[in-house]
């Protein structure tokens, strides 16, 4: 029997699976690269460069980084060769990134069959993704994976190194691959490159929308192609106002 892994973003979608029937070991991408270091010449300075960006900025222990979050990408390293993996990322910015990184560590392992799995969403609640279900259309959703081919994984391969690296031109250039295994890489791209969530939500502020709710709310309203969490805008929204 062919070795069945699910990768999904954060844990609230992995519990949604495990209440399904659908197959398979859950492994949870653990991360918010989308802030933070990430230079690093090895996988092993990676861990420790995150780890120390991670407690600063969540006050989350470097000790909890690895048993949380690098135990989980070191059973992506481990999946054996031949295995079947799907992917269970939505499409704003944030999940991107994070798809990236896990699919450069996948594309170290032979003979994968790599699937994305894509939620099924309407224009107006696309950027809530998965966020938005209910845990039974999650079958109905593997149904229709897409298989990535070898030009789709270079493409995720590639676009991490240059966000990683932070080479914002070869990443505009590569947003313009049409992949059907990546929708929407020139909207998340020119939003990361375009926008500032910082000038945002001083923006909100001024206008009067003082408390985090309120700034939370317009955030996810008018920036929901970020993907960001009330973590990630709350580390904005007080860094802000310490610097009033």
């Amino acid at each position: 029997m062919k070795n069945i892994f699910h990768i999904t973003n954060g844990d609230y979608l992995a519990e949604d699976l495990k209440k399904t029937s659908i197959e398979g070991e859950i492994i949870i991408c653990r991360e918010a690269l989308v802030l933070g270091n990430l230079r690093a010449d090895s996988l092993e300075e990676f861990w420790k460069i995150r780890a120390q960006s991670i407690s600063e900025d969540y006050k989350f222990s470097r000790e909890s980084y690895y048993e949380k979050s690098v135990s989980e990408f070191e059973k992506i390293l481990n999946i054996p060769e031949g295995s079947e993996v799907n992917l269970w990322f939505d499409d704003d910015w944030f999940c991107q990134v994070n798809l990236w990184f896990c699919t450069s560590l996948l594309s170290k392992i032979k003979d994968l069959k790599i699937y994305r799995i894509f939620p099924q969403t309407t224009v107006k609640n696309h950027w809530k993704g998965f966020a938005n279900y209910d845990y039974s259309d999650l079958e109905n959703d593997l149904e229709s994976k897409v298989l990535l081919n070898e030009n789709d994984i270079d493409l995720a391969v590639n676009l991490w190194k240059a966000y990683q690296n932070n080479d914002i031109d070869p990443l505009k250039q590569l947003s313009e691959t049409q992949s059907n295994g990546f929708h929407f890489l020139k909207e998340v791209v020119n939003a990361y490159v375009n926008t500032n969530p910082e000038d945002f939500i001083k923006n909100q502020i001024e206008n009067g929308l003082a408390d985090f709710d309120s700034v939370f709310k317009k955030f996810q309203e008018e920036l929901g192609i970020l993907g960001f969490g009330d973590l990630q805008v709350r580390k904005i929204y007080e860094k802000v106002l310490n610097e009033k």
